[in-house]
């Protein structure tokens, strides 16, 4: 085993069973007689964790850890007697990927890594899958853009045998959300704190820690726990040139209150514009990834981080999908407290602007998630107000370029899923706040394997976090009458209530727009030589139109397809043609 290196380790038998990539200084292999447990990506005061887990295992059966965690953020390999267990963590921030190869499973932290190893195919379903205007539904969102290999699904793990075999077992499941928020708040707390003082730890005395101090209420609070538990803190701040965007003038307020903190900031005099990295040589990440739009913003960052020695910096990122819940929570709580139902959902409909015939369909709606999923197959280019409100997650729509062949296939796809499809959670509210924590930590996964350096810390992904959050019930998570409740309270005495009472955030739009601008022709080439078009999944003409004349309502659509088609355009060669 080797670290920075692809790795391919065997189990006993000599087979393949684990291939991947290792950050350098990210691997722990602890072993006792015929048992082997590596660690990928584990936090400082694991080890007494990990010796114990090692030395308990005596057998296959063992080979189960339902209900237990690493702290931090972590992949954990056991092998005993041949037998292998894999496993990923609860949020998909550290996903498994797994394929057959001559006849044996074959699993690894990257889907590319397999499709090299495997000569697999992209997959053409799951490109016209990206073209939804929306996040990818549960279970789609476990495919990947190769044939034939997909995500273990977070929370379970991949149990391979000596002969090659695999079964997949769920080690965990969401909590039952019954804590009050005066209840979990006390737990989100020390489950946050900890989470910050492992990778505070892991630097050891004197090293320096980065931590965005974006003005935004998640990162916020990540800064004032690491000064909390001692870290030498160097801090990032971003001023953004739209200039609605408050952002800075919080970061500032936070400063005071962090004395003794090296304080960096990006100005917007010298701030790259978005898409600016278009011809920078950047690493390959194994699916497309939005980081194409902000990715020179984010190097500018990491190259100050480097000025100052940090190789590990903490960021906010998750802690909207982490401590939110989305307003589906409404449909559960009717049968049992309607009047609450009733209080709550006059203040989403303020906020929101849901009409009111529309919003009483939507919480008389009892279709089951299998249902709902064939419903969205067929109004793939309906208007939104054609689905519910309060469904299973938002509309399922393609962008406006997709050809009738991609909707076909993106079609079957849902229609395959619904025969079988079950919900991630019994409610719709844990289920869509479960879809919204997979989804993004696919995306800050895609942001980690294109930025490895400073390694990024995502503390609200932690499995630990996740948990005391979800526990809490989504009606005090989600109240429309407060911002981040869960937070505020968790955090009341150690971030100044000051920060603490803000309800705005920020946003990037008018930067996205120049960016597009800025950078129109560069865009425009990669367009006049989409693959998706060459694939028969797009129509170049409409695409065009709407980068040379963007608008807000498809502006995600627009992005994601710019991503995509810069992933398919920069995918390396095959360096030899797979065999059988």
């Amino acid at each position: 085993m080797l670290n920075g290196a692809t790795l391919l380790a065997s189990h006993a038998s000599g087979r393949p069973w684990l291939v991947g990539r290792i950050p350098a200084g990210q691997c722990t292999v602890l072993t006792a007689g015929d048992q082997r447990l590596a660690v990928f990506g584990q936090s400082p005061g694991t080890a007494g964790h990990l010796a114990r887990l090692v030395r308990r295992p005596r057998r296959p059966a063992d080979l189960s850890f339902s209900g237990e965690t690493l702290p931090g953020s972590a992949h954990l390999l056991l092998s005993v007697n041949g037998h292998v267990w894999v496993q990923g963590t609860a949020s998909g921030l550290r996903r498994v990927y797994r394929t057959t190869w001559r006849g044996l499973t074959v699993a690894a932290d990257r889907a590319d890594v397999l499709a090299e190893l495997t000569g697999a195919e992209l997959d053409d379903r799951w490109l016209a899958a990206s073209l939804l205007t929306s996040e990818l539904p549960h279970p789609l969102s476990f495919l990947s853009p190769w044939q034939r290999i997909e995500a273990v699904a977070p929370g379970s793990a991949l149990l391979i045998t000596p002969g090659g075999r695999a079964r997949v077992h769920q080690w965990w499941k969401p909590p039952a959300p019954k804590r009050s928020l005066t209840e979990g708040a006390p737990v989100v707390r020390e489950a946050l704190s900890a989470a910050v003082s492992t990778r505070v730890n892991a630097l050891g005395a004197g090293q320096p820690l980065g931590a965005d101090l974006s003005g935004g209420l998640d990162s916020t609070s990540l800064c004032f726990l690491a000064h909390q538990a001692g870290a030498r803190l160097v801090t990032m701040t971003v001023q953004l040139r739209d200039p609605s965007n408050d952002d800075v003038l919080w970061a500032d307020r936070a400063a005071r209150d962090l004395p003794l903190v090296t304080r960096l900031v990006l100005r917007s005099q010298a701030l790259p514009a978005q898409y600016a990295a278009l011809e920078q040589v950047s690493s390959v990440t194994d699916a497309p990834s939005l980081l194409l739009r902000s990715r020179a913003v984010l190097s500018a960052c990491a190259h100050q981080y480097a000025r100052h020695q940090v190789s590990v910096h903490l960021a906010g990122h998750g802690g909207d999908e982490a401590l939110q819940a989305p307003p589906g929570y409404l449909r559960d709580l009717l049968r049992h407290h309607p009047l609450l139902v009733l209080r709550h959902s006059r203040g989403h409909r303020a906020r929101y602007r849901w009409p009111l015939p529309r919003m009483l369909r939507g919480l008389a709606d009892r279709r089951t998630y299998a249902r709902w999923l064939a419903d969205e197959a067929r109004l793939l280019q309906a208007p939104d107000l054609a689905s519910s409100l309060l469904g299973w997650g938002p509309p399922l729509r393609m962008a406006p370029w997709a050809t009738s062949r991609a909707v076909q296939a993106v079609a079957s796809l849902l229609e395959e899923a619904a025969y079988q499809a079950q919900p991630l959670a019994p409610g719709h509210s844990q289920h869509h706040a479960l879809q919204r924590i997979h989804n993004a930590s696919r995306l800050y996964r895609l942001m980690r394997q294109d930025l490895t350096e400073p390694w990024i810390a995502l503390p609200y992904l932690d499995d630990h976090v996740l948990e005391a959050c979800l526990a809490v019930r989504p009606d005090e998570r989600g109240t429309p009458w407060r911002y981040k409740p869960l937070l505020t309270a968790a955090l009341d005495g150690i971030v100044p209530t000051e920060l603490l009472n803000r309800t705005t955030k920020a946003s990037s739009g008018s930067d996205f727009y120049q960016g597009l601008h800025q950078h129109r022709r560069q865009l425009l080439d990669l367009v006049s030589q989409s693959q998706l078009a060459q694939r028969g999944l797009i129509e170049p003409a409409p695409l065009r139109a709407a980068l040379l004349t963007p608008r807000s309502r498809t502006a995600q659509a627009l992005e994601d397809t710019l991503a995509v088609e810069y992933w398919l355009a920069h995918l390396p060669p095959r360096p030899y043609p797979a065999r059988a």
